[in-house]
């Protein structure tokens, strides 16, 4: 994958922001907990259309809108002055039209500047060059001033992340679990990550590990622990795939890495101690007790096999 795909993929990252614009919008007055019924649909649909025309006019990609508490529906709305906490509970609700946000529970506590959701969690971000960010989770939180969050999900249930780019490519990537800063735009995906890439002009790519550290300003990514990358030419695994987008290379070591696939000659299978890769030409080194074979059309139509009465057939 190119070195853009790798930083969209990883601010897909950066949805779960949007449940920020739910907390630290309610007047707190009251001296004891109050419980409150969330506002009637009807209302609360008039308010998020007059906010979404005005977010239309001034939302950027990277800053997040100013909201009304009108404009968030749920069975029950439960304020704690003293604690500086409101709790929703019961189909938790919220849609601008650039942001969206669903859950069973949510908690905002702004003395800890914290926010968390539990529950099917589900947070979409509509960018306004037409691509858009999906985020699916059991349990999430996020700190909106240090910018630390997680997203997390119980076995056998996975979180999983999708992108859309304004082109249409479609990335979706698949974990146990999501930890993450956004001020310092670093993601690490854990246990049995997949992360499948699908262009629109019908390119495949698939990426396997075990833990996948990604950080966008230095366009790096690694894959550590039964690393995996596919398509539709090779399938490559190692104990760490390391890319580099910064320098343009793509390392596999540790558990002697196996490459494997077809070129036009044939197939091939080959290990090595260490492969590099260049991202932009795909010129490949292996290095290091290298071994394996190669299958082609011109081998197997060789003469020396007819005198040795080997037969090879054909090359898949």
């Amino acid at each position: 994958m190119s070195p853009s795909v790798w930083q969209r993929l990883w601010r897909g990252g950066c949805i779960l922001t949007a449940a920020v614009c739910l907390s630290g919008c309610f007047s707190l007055q009251d001296k004891q907990p109050v419980a409150q019924q969330a506002p009637q649909p009807a209302a609360a649909k008039a308010l998020a259309e007059q906010k979404k025309q005005e977010l239309q006019k001034k939302s950027t990609p990277d800053k997040l809108p100013e909201t009304l508490g009108g404009a968030i529906t749920s069975d029950r709305w439960v304020i704690y002055k003293e604690k500086q906490e409101e709790e929703f509970k019961g189909n938790v609700h919220y849609d601008n039209g650039i942001y969206a946000f669903r859950a069973d529970y949510a908690l905002s506590q702004r003395k800890q500047n914290l926010f968390t959701a539990k529950g099917n969690v589900f947070a979409r971000y509509n960018a306004p060059d037409g691509a858009w960010y999906e985020l699916y989770a059991e349990k999430a939180a996020y700190n909106y001033q240090t910018g630390k969050g997680y997203a997390q999900s119980a076995a056998p249930r996975q979180i999983k992340l999708v992108y859309q780019t304004a082109k249409g490519d479609l990335i979706t990537a698949y974990a146990q679990k999501a930890d993450f800063n956004t001020k310092e735009e670093t993601y690490v995906l854990s246990t049995n990550v997949r992360v499948i890439y699908q262009g629109k002009d019908g390119q495949r790519a698939t990426l396997k590990a075990q833990r996948m550290t990604a950080k966008q300003k230095e366009n790096y990514a690694l894959l550590q622990g039964g690393a995996e990358a596919a398509n539709a030419d090779y399938n490559l695994k190692a104990q760490t795939i390391e890319y580099k987008g910064l320098q343009g290379y793509t390392y596999a070591y540790g558990g002697r890495p196996l490459l494997e696939g077809k070129t036009e000659d044939g197939t091939f299978a080959i290990i090595a101690d260490k492969v590099t890769a260049e991202n932009t030409s795909r010129n490949i080194t292996l290095s290091g007790k290298v071994e394996g074979w190669t299958v082609s059309k011109q081998i197997n139509a060789s003469k020396a096999n007819e005198s040795l009465g080997l037969n090879y057939g054909t090359a898949q």
